[in-house]
């Protein structure tokens, strides 16, 4: 996989015709610098995928190293500042299926990019770095990246937040939570149709955790669980993420990974409250007659918290404009979500769902009643 550094501001001074043309240029000498063999693709944006056959990850890291010289040499895109990151991965040694395999060149992409750029990186080259972390370090660059780009036109706010994750990177517990939390935000802001949607499952699950009678400390997970539901759906393409569309049989599946991808971007972090928050990210969309994924959990045998975040996800999706549907009204997705008690969920928690919503003065447009 191969990411190229400092394209968005082509786009930005030049135009997009322009930028075009570096895209362009770009892929023409990736073809011709490559073997015959070899497979060059514009995967999506500015990245692009090259498929080795009968290659090792040792030859794929010297043609990526040729490849990434290349690049910084070229003097059609020098007075851009264009380079390029590259990150390799090779079956059987990183992953059994295509979509783990592309997961970790992805990864080391990302990882290339969040040490400046211009570089290749592959899993297996840093032997001395314990899968923990590995982990934490490849959510530490997919973070980096995420403000990088989010802040492209402000440097000042993205030093300041690469400092703080380079700090962090000796640190552990609370400096990579906070780094978690400021994916799931990162993340959360990519898409216009989905922005405040993690904050808002958040508070909505918190209101359904004092309604039952949660403890503090238990609304509180349950709280920042809302926040990470979808941290996972850094490992999702952009492509099927901000489709303007229904998704196609395959995409929906991939999309589905985002769950059991947010539960292993937790798992650095061991405290006994976060490997609870882990399986609620989970399992939050499993369903209460057992036809959820990925597990197939039925009834009780789902976390409380996933039960809980299940419903609220699904009300602030039904209720939010998408670029392929018009918002449900608000008694529209009451409704809904009295139909599917006890199958997609807990009769109980949406009983316990629309007396939190009374109790929080909700009228039938979903704004908050004025006080008299």
């Amino acid at each position: 996989m191969m990411d190229l550094d400092n394209f968005k501001p082509v786009n930005d001074r030049h135009g997009h015709l322009e930028g075009d043309k570096v895209l362009v240029h770009v892929a023409q000498t990736l073809e011709a610098n490559s073997r015959q063999s070899n497979v060059v693709a514009r995967y999506g944006g500015d990245e692009f995928s090259i498929l080795m056959p009968e290659c090792t990850a040792e030859q794929a890291e010297i043609l990526a190293e040729r490849l990434r010289a290349t690049v910084s040499a070229d003097p059609s895109l020098s007075p851009y500042g264009i380079t390029a990151s590259f990150g390799i991965a090779a079956f059987p040694m990183h992953g059994t299926t295509p979509e783990e395999i592309l997961r970790v060149a992805d990864a080391g992409m990302y990882l290339a990019k969040h040490e400046a750029g211009n570089g290749v990186r592959v899993a297996s080259t840093h032997t001395e770095t314990t899968k923990e972390n590995w982990e934490q370090e490849l959510v530490k660059a997919y973070l980096g990246v995420a403000v990088k780009r989010m802040f492209a036109t402000g440097p000042e706010t993205f030093d300041q937040y690469l400092k703080r994750f380079r700090e962090g990177a000796v640190e552990t517990g609370p400096s990579l939570m906070e780094t978690v939390t400021s994916l799931a935000f990162a993340i959360d802001a990519k898409d216009h149709y989905t922005q405040g949607h993690s904050q808002t499952v958040s508070r909505l699950a918190a209101q359904i955790g004092r309604e039952i009678g949660m403890p503090e400390s238990e609304i509180e997970e349950l709280r920042l669980a809302g926040i990470l539901h979808d941290v996972g759906k850094i490992g999702v393409p952009e492509t099927v993420l901000n489709k303007p569309a229904l998704l196609t049989a395959e995409e929906y599946e991939v999309m589905k990974s985002h769950a059991v991808m947010g539960w292993r971007i937790l798992e650095p972090l061991r405290a006994k409250p976060v490997d609870r928050i882990r399986w609620m990210v989970r399992h939050h969309h499993e369903h209460f007659d057992g036809t959820g994924y990925p597990d197939g959990l039925q009834g009780e045998a789902i976390p409380l918290g996933a039960r809980i975040l299940t419903i609220v996800d699904s009300y602030d999706t039904m209720v939010s404009q998408r670029a392929y549907k018009i918002g449900r009204t608000v008694p529209e997705a009451l409704a809904e979500l009295e139909r599917c008690k006890g199958t997609q969920f807990d009769a109980s928690l949406v009983e316990a769902f629309v007396r939190s919503l009374d109790a929080a003065g909700v009228d039938a447009d979903g704004e908050l009643q004025k006080a008299n």
